[in-house]
């Protein structure tokens, strides 16, 4: 019952993502829900043997619709959260071309994605397959999460903020 809860919220959180932002932030997000779902679709489907899921409705092997929704989710936050915290740091919002901005992606990974990925785990919406992982750093404290999966993220946030930055403009247009 808690995982069939679980499947309808992430399909949900898109549309309520979109209607948060839109009411409160007055904030179109659709491009970057958009351009983080093309970066999820590519993270699912190059890496489904790493998890294995446990929602009923999936597309591709074990891979359900609602997680490559998620990333779309995930990564809108992240950025919204990196702008803020740039601007906070800076004092303007962060131009394409200002490496300052790897910086704040990187802590908005930590701060957004790290605990996201953390909760799912732990709800049990997908259980790592460690044995084909290999990972061995140790467990990051407080989380009793792989430092792996936390330095995953900050690589991970090195790239895919700027690619939803380019490409948010375009969709919503």
């Amino acid at each position: 019952m808690k995982l069939a809860i679980l499947e309808a919220w992430f399909y949900l959180q898109v549309p309520v993502t979109w209607y948060v932002f839109r009411r409160f932030a007055r904030r179109n997000v659709l491009g970057e829900l958009m351009a983080g779902t093309i970066i999820g679709c590519f993270i699912e489907f190059a890496t489904e043997p790493l998890w294995d899921y446990h929602f009923f409705f999936t597309v591709y092997k074990d891979v359900p619709p609602c997680i490559v929704l998620g990333w779309g989710v995930m990564f809108t936050l992240v950025v919204f959260v990196s702008e803020k915290i740039f601007k906070a740091l800076f004092g303007a919002t962060p131009a394409l071309t200002d490496k300052r901005v790897f910086l704040t992606d990187v802590t908005s990974a930590a701060l957004i994605a790290f605990p996201i990925e953390t909760v799912a785990l732990k709800l049990g919406v997908w259980d790592y397959n460690y044995h084909i992982l290999n990972w061995g750093w140790g467990e990051v404290p407080f989380f009793k999460m792989p430092y792996e999966a936390l330095f995953g993220y900050c690589l991970l946030m090195l790239i895919g903020p700027t690619f939803v930055r380019c490409w948010e403009r375009p969709f919503e247009a």
